[in-house]
C-alpha cells in the first residue's frame, strides 16, 4: 500500500528532526562588555564595568556598536567522544572565538535577519573535562537595520535566545537530510515513473521507522530506513541528459546596507565558517572573488588568511575574479577598469601564485562594451554573471555565449540563470539545466550556493544535500565543483555557442547612472588626477631625475577602485557607506593632489624661464587653447605670448592677490607652454559680447527668452541653426519608482514634470575673455542657479550649475531638441563609443530609455551634429532630436537623505561640422574635464625649453590613456587607445632617446619588441582597440 498523500510523509519527517540531538548542555550565563567599532580592527570600549547578562535577557544595538559575550565551558564526562556543535543564537551577526582564535560565525533570523546560521562546528579531540573560553563579538545585523531606519528608527532589539552545547546522533543527522532532499526533490522531478518510484522508495523507508517507540528503538531504526531508501533509489534506472556543477561562493557586498569597516567583519565570519566547512568536507569546494577582501583579512585577520592559503593549496578554494572590487562597469572608466585587474591580479600572484581565468561579476548593473577587450587583453578568457536574469523587459536571449567587444574582442561569457546566493537544493539544479538556452550544445551547466550579499557562505546542510542530490534519480546531475571547471568544459563548444555583439544592457537600475551625484564626480575627477599624476610622475623621473612614487601612487589609486565597487559609485548604499566614501575621497584628493604638485613643481623647476611666467600643463592628447586663471602678486602682471603681447585677460582682485585668467594658446599635447608675465594696463579686444538675452563670441551667437531658455544657438562658421526649439529647458520629473529609489527610474516619470521658472537674469561677467549671464530658478524647496558661459574663441556653451536640492523623490534633466535627424545616437563609453538607437521600435529599444555615457553624447546626422558634454555626469535620454541629460536625482533608498545638498557642475553644448568622429567631440570632452593645470614660476635655468611635448602621436583620433611606470619597476608604460573607430598607423615620438619598446598586454606581460628609430617607433591600430607598451630608456 502507499501513502495517498505526500503531505502525511512530511509530518512524519518532522518528527524525526528532534532525534538529531542526543542532548544538550545549556550555557546560561555570560559576562558582557560593549564599544563601538570605529575602523576596522579598533574599538573604543565603553567605561562601564563588564556586566552579567542570562539567557532570555534582550540587547539593544545599531551600526558598529559591538557586544563581547563571553563564558567558560567545560566539557562534561558523557559529551566527550560524541559529534559536538557549539549552537548559539544571541541575534544579529557574531564572530565566535574560543580559547582566543577565531572558529567561525553566526547569525540569526531573529528581527527579520537575513541569515540563519547558529552551529560552530566543536573539534573531535575535544576531550572530557577540558575548559573551553567562549568569547562571542555581536552586532547588528546590518541588512535587518536598513529597513527599522528607513521606517524612522535606529535600533535594533535581540534577545539571547540560545547558547548551548549540542550532542548530535550522526546516523539520525544524516537520514533526516536524506528524507528532506528526496522529498524536496519530487517536484522537480519531471518523469513522472521515476516521481513514483521515488516516492514509494521514500514512503517504504519511513515507514521502517519506528516512531512512538523507546527512543533506543527509534534511533535504531534510522540505519535500517536509510539503507532501504537509498537501495532502492539506486535500481531505478535513469540517465539524466545534464549535469550541473555547485559552486559554493558567498556574495560580499564591499559596502551596501553596511560599511566596509563591517564587511572586513564580515569576511572574518564567512571564511572562518568556510575552513572550518572545507576541514570537515575535503570534497567541498569554495569560489571566492575580490582582492580586496582577501587584502582585509591578511591585514586585520591574518590567522584566517593563514587557513585561506591552506585550503588554495589544496585545491578546495578557487580564486575568481581577479579585480580588486567587484566594480560597476557602467561609470568606472577604461583605464580604472584596466586597474581593478592589474592590481587585483598582481595580488593573487604575489599571495598565491595564481590568478583567474574568470572575470567574476555576477551582479553588477549592466556590463560596458567594452569589457571583452579589457578581459582578454588581461590573459583572461571567461565572463560570468547571473545579474541579467533580473530584467523588466526582455528576457536575455543567451546564456552560453561569445561576447564580441567594442573592438572584437572576444570572450566566452555565461548568463548563470540562477541567483548567485542561495540554498543547494533540486529546484536550482532543475533551473540552472532547464533554463540553459544552450543545453542542446553543451551538456553542463553551473549554479552557485551559499549565502551572501551580505556573506555567510555555504552551510553544513547546503553541503549534505549536495551529496544527496548527487544520487537521486529524476533530477540532473549534479556535482560539487569551481567555476574554472565549468568553463574549461564548456569551451570546448565555443564555436557553437551565439555571439552577442554589444553592451549587455541591463534593463533596471536606470537610476544608478545619477544617484547620488557626488560619487560620480569624485569618481571622475579621481580617474583624471590619479592618471594624470601618473603622467607627470613619470615625465619627472626621466626629465627631471626625480623618484617616481609608485607605492603612494597605488595606495590612492587603491582608494578609488575600492569606492567603484557596484554598490558604492552607483549610490546604492547607506548613508553612512557614502559618508565613509566622502573621507575617503578627500583622502585620495588630499594624496593624489600633493603627488601631482610635486611632480609639477619639479618638471617647472627644470623649465629655462628668461622671464617670470605662467606654465601651463596640458596633459591631454591634443594641442589645447583654453582660458586659465592663475593667483599673482602683481596685478599689472599679465601673460603675454611669443612675441611679448599680452594674451586676451582679465583681472579679479581677491585676498590671495590678482587673479589673472587669459587664454593660453596652442599648449603643446602632453607638455607645456610657458607664457612670460608683462605688464599691461588693457586686454585686447576679442569680440565678446553679453547682455541679458544675447551672448556672442567669433564662433557662436545665442539668444535667450524671458525665461532664461534658449530660443538660438547660431553657429556662425557653419552658417547652421543648433536648436529646434527651446533648449537647455531644466525639468523636474516625479520619479518613484516601484523599490529601492536609488536604484530604479521608470519610464512613467515622464508623466508628471515641471519646469521652474527663472526669478532672475543678469549679467554676471563681462570681461574680453569671458561672458556670462546668470539665471536663477527656484523649485519647491530647491535653488537652481546657473552660469551660461561663452568664453572667447569658444565653440561650446558652458552651463556651469549649482544646485541647492532639496527635493524626494525627484529627477532633474536638462533638455536641448536640436535641428539633428539621426536613428541612433552615439555615447562615449570606456575606450570608445556606442551607438544606440533614438526610437523605440522595438521593446529592446525602448527599454533603453534612459543610457549611460561618460564625457559625452552626440547626435549627428551627414554633415553636422551636436554633442553634450559633461564633467561628471552619466545618465542621458535622447529620443528623435530631442537630447536629455540627467542632472540629479533625489533617492530615499536606502538612504533617506540620498542627494540633498549642495551640487556644482558643468555641462555643455557643443555643435559641430560633420560627424562626431571629425568634429573634434573627443578632445572637446576632455578639455572640459582635464583643463590645463596651471604654476606661476620665478625665471630660473633649466635643461627644458619654454614649450615642449613629452610625447605626441601622429594621428588625433588616438588617446593617449596612461604613462605609468611599470610596475615591476623595468620602464614606462605607455598605453593609448583608438577612439573614433578609425584604423591605421600610429607613430610615437618621444622627445627623448628609447632604447626598446616591447608590446605588452593590459597586465604588463610583454608580447613582441617594437623597432625604434630616431626616437619614434610605430604600429597598426584598428577601431576602438586598446594598445600597450613597455618603454626603456
Amino acid at each position: 500500500m502507499q501513502t495517498a498523500r505526500k503531505e502525511i510523509l512530511r509530518h512524519m519527517m518532522k518528527q524525526i528532526a528532534p532525534y538529531v540531538y542526543l542532548k544538550s548542555l545549556s550555557i546560561p550565563e555570560w559576562t558582557v562588555k560593549s564599544g563601538r567599532h570605529v575602523a576596522p580592527g579598533e574599538f573604543i570600549y565603553d567605561d562601564a564595568p563588564a556586566r552579567t547578562m542570562r539567557l532570555g535577557d534582550s540587547w539593544t544595538t545599531t551600526y558598529d556598536e559591538t557586544l563581547w559575550l563571553s563564558a567558560d565551558l567545560t566539557i562534561p564526562e558523557d559529551y566527550a567522544n560524541e559529534k559536538l556543535y557549539l549552537e548559539l543564537d544571541f541575534g544579529g551577526e557574531a564572530i565566535v572565538r574560543i580559547d582566543g582564535k577565531i572558529v567561525g560565525g553566526v547569525s540569526s533570523r531573529m528581527n527579520s535577519g537575513w541569515v540563519h546560521r547558529d552551529q560552530i562546528f566543536l573539534p573531535k579531540d575535544v576531550k572530557a573535562g577540558q575548559k573551553l573560553q567562549i568569547e562571542v563579538e555581536a552586532t547588528v545585523d546590518s541588512g535587518a537595520l536598513c529597513n527599522v531606519i528607513l521606517a524612522g528608527g535606529r535600533e535594533m532589539t535581540y534577545s539571547l535566545a540560545k547558547a548551548c552545547l549540542a550532542a548530535v546522533d550522526p546516523v539520525a543527522e544524516s537520514y533526516y537530510f536524506d528524507v528532506m532532499m528526496v522529498y524536496a526533490s519530487l517536484d522537480c522531478i519531471r518523469d513522472e515513473a521515476v516521481k513514483a518510484r521515488v516516492f514509494a522508495a521514500l514512503d517504504d523507508s519511513l515507514h521502517m521507522v519506528a516512531f512512538d517507540f523507546d527512543e533506543s528503538q527509534v534511533r535504531a531504526s534510522f540505519a535500517p530506513a536509510a539503507e532501504l531508501l537509498w537501495d532502492r533509489l539506486g535500481k531505478i534506472r535513469w540517465l539524466p541528459q545534464g549535469e550541473v556543477i555547485m559552486a559554493g561562493h558567498s556574495h560580499i557586498d564591499v559596502a551596501w546596507l553596511w560599511t566596509i569597516r563591517e564587511v572586513v567583519r564580515k569576511c572574518a565570519r564567512t571564511f572562518s565558517n568556510t575552513i572550518a566547512l572545507l576541514d570537515r568536507y575535503p570534497d567541498a569546494v569554495f569560489s571566492q572573488s575580490q582582492a580586496v577582501l582577501y587584502d582585509y583579512v591578511k591585514t586585520y585577520y591574518p590567522e584566517v588568511y593563514a587557513e585561506i592559503k591552506r585550503k588554495i593549496a589544496d585545491n578546495q578554494w578557487e580564486v575568481v575574479g581577479n579585480a580588486w572590487v567587484e566594480a560597476d562597469t557602467n561609470v568606472a572608466g577604461g583605464e580604472a577598469l584596466v586597474r581593478q585587474l592589474l592590481y587585483g591580479k598582481g595580488f593573487f600572484e604575489k599571495e598565491f601564485g595564481i590568478s583567474s581565468d574568470i572575470y567574476w561579476l555576477p551582479d553588477c548593473f549592466g556590463f560596458s562594451w567594452a569589457l571583452p577587450q579589457i578581459i582578454k587583453k588581461s590573459g583572461m578568457k571567461y565572463f560570468l554573471t547571473s545579474k541579467l536574469n533580473g530584467q523588466d523587459t526582455n528576457r536575455f536571449p543567451h546564456t552560453l555565449f561569445t561576447w564580441r567587444g567594442i573592438d572584437g574582442s572576444e570572450v566566452l561569457a555565461y548568463l548563470q540563470r540562477t541567483p548567485y546566493n542561495g540554498e543547494y537544493e533540486p529546484g536550482k539544479l532543475l533551473a540552472a539545466w532547464e533554463n540553459n538556452d544552450q543545453k542542446t550544445i553543451a551538456d553542463v551547466s553551473m549554479s552557485m550556493y551559499g549565502y551572501g550579499d551580505g556573506g555567510g557562505g555555504p552551510t553544513l546542510g547546503m553541503v549534505e544535500n549536495g551529496r544527496r542530490l548527487a544520487k537521486i534519480p529524476g533530477i540532473p546531475a549534479s556535482k560539487a565543483g569551481g567555476a574554472k571547471e565549468f568553463f574549461e568544459r564548456v569551451a570546448q563548444f565555443k564555436d557553437e555557442f551565439p555571439v552577442w555583439n554589444d553592451e549587455m544592457y541591463y534593463e533596471n537600475h536606470r537610476g544608478t547612472y545619477t544617484s547620488q551625484a557626488f560619487t560620480k564626480k569624485n569618481n571622475r575627477q579621481g580617474e583624471f588626477l590619479l592618471s594624470r599624476s601618473e603622467m607627470a610622475c613619470a615625465f619627472a623621473a626621466v626629465f627631471a631625475d626625480s623618484e617616481y612614487p609608485a607605492e603612494e601612487l597605488e595606495a590612492v589609486w587603491k582608494i578609488l577602485l575600492t569606492n567603484q565597487f557596484h554598490d558604492l559609485l552607483p549610490g546604492t548604499s547607506i548613508r553612512e557607506a557614502h559618508e565613509d566614501s566622502k573621507k575617503d575621497y578627500a583622502e585620495m584628493h588630499r594624496r593624489g593632489g600633493a603627488v601631482l604638485q610635486n611632480a609639477l613643481q619639479k618638471l617647472t623647476e627644470s623649465i629655462s624661464l628668461p622671464e617670470d611666467s605662467v606654465v601651463c600643463w596640458n596633459f591631454n592628447s591634443w594641442p589645447q587653447t583654453q582660458l586659465v586663471s592663475v593667483t599673482l602678486s602683481n596685478a599689472n602682471l599679465v601673460s603675454a605670448d611669443e612675441d611679448g603681447k599680452p594674451l586676451p585677460f582679465s583681472v579679479q582682485e581677491t585676498k590671495e592677490g590678482a587673479c589673472v585668467t587669459f587664454l593660453a594658446k596652442d599648449v603643446p599635447a602632453m607638455g607645456y607652454r610657458a607664457f612670460r608675465l608683462v605688464s599691461a594696463e588693457k586686454a585686447p579686444e576679442t569680440g565678446l559680447f553679453v547682455s541679458k538675452d544675447r551672448l556672442e563670441n567669433e564662433n557662436l551667437r545665442v539668444l535667450l527668452d524671458e525665461n532664461g531658455y534658449l530660443t538660438s544657438v547660431y553657429d556662425k562658421v557653419n552658417d547652421r541653426e543648433v536648436l529646434s526649439g527651446k533648449g537647455n529647458r531644466l525639468q523636474i520629473f516625479q520619479d518613484k519608482p516601484i523599490h529601492e529609489s536609488a536604484w530604479n527610474l521608470e519610464l512613467n516619470y515622464q508623466k508628471k514634470g515641471w519646469e521652474p521658472e527663472a526669478e532672475r537674469i543678469t549679467v554676471s561677467e563681462c570681461t574680453p575673455v569671458r561672458a556670462a549671464v546668470r539665471v536663477v530658478r527656484r523649485f519647491n524647496k530647491s535653488v537652481i542657479t546657473q552660469d551660461i558661459v561663452l568664453a572667447a574663441g569658444a565653440k561650446r556653451v558652458d552651463f556651469v550649475t549649482h544646485v541647492d536640492w532639496q527635493e524626494t523623490e525627484k529627477i532633474l534633466k536638462a533638455a536641448f531638441p536640436v535641428a539633428i535627424k539621426s536613428s541612433f545616437a552615439s555615447y562615449e563609453i570606456q575606450h570608445g563609443a556606442i551607438a544606440r538607437p533614438t526610437h523605440w521600435n522595438t521593446s529592446f529599444d525602448r527599454a533603453k530609455f534612459e543610457a549611460c555615457g561618460h564625457k559625452w553624447a552626440d547626435l549627428s546626422e551627414g554633415d553636422y551634429g551636436v554633442s553634450l558634454l559633461n564633467d561628471c555626469k552619466y545618465g542621458y535620454d535622447i529620443r528623435d532630436n530631442q537630447m536629455r541629460l540627467t542632472l540629479l536625482k533625489a533617492p530615499i533608498c536606502p538612504d533617506t537623505t540620498g542627494d540633498k545638498g549642495e551640487h556644482t557642475f558643468t555641462y555643455s553644448l557643443y555643435p559641430h561640422a560633420h560627424a562626431w568622429q571629425e568634429g573634434g567631440v573627443v578632445a572637446e570632452g576632455f578639455a572640459l574635464n582635464e583643463p590645463l593645470r596651471v604654476i606661476a614660476a620665478k625665471k630660473q635655468e633649466g635643461n627644458l625649453p619654454e614649450a615642449h611635448s613629452f610625447v605626441s602621436l601622429n594621428r588625433s583620433h588616438v588617446v593617449i590613456d596612461a604613462i605609468k611606470q611599470a610596475e615591476d619597476g623595468d620602464g614606462l608604460i605607455l598605453r593609448v587607445y583608438e577612439a573614433e573607430a578609425k584604423r591605421g598607423t600610429v607613430r610615437v615620438t618621444w622627445n627623448l632617446p628609447m632604447k626598446s619598446v616591447t608590446a605588452c598586454n593590459l597586465m604588463e606581460q610583454d608580447e613582441r619588441e617594437i623597432p625604434v628609430e630616431n626616437g619614434e617607433f610605430s604600429f597598426d591600430i584598428t577601431p576602438f582597440s586598446v594598445e600597450t607598451f613597455r618603454i626603456r630608456f
